[in-house]
């Protein structure tokens, strides 16, 4: 005998691999977002310190001595 509600239908291959797509690309952005948040939160860090900042310590007349995040000097 058969189920009285029937039985569930079953995802066809397509919907199977759209699943699977939505869920590398969400995880693909999860990683992202994660990367990003440290990134924010080093950065944040470093300012806090004084190494970053236009009265940093670190810095030289005439804006020689300012660096980017990939710390290469910015003339």
């Amino acid at each position: 005998m058969g189920s009285l509600f029937g039985s569930k239908p079953r995802k066809s291959e397509a919907e199977l691999e759209q699943e699977r797509r939505l869920k590398e690309q969400q995880e693909a952005e999860d990683k992202r977002k994660e990367e990003l948040e440290l990134k924010e939160a080093k950065y944040r860090k470093r300012k806090a310190k004084g190494l970053i900042g236009s009265r940093s310590l670190f810095t030289r007349a005439g804006g020689r001595g300012f660096y980017d995040e990939a710390g290469k000097e910015i003339s």
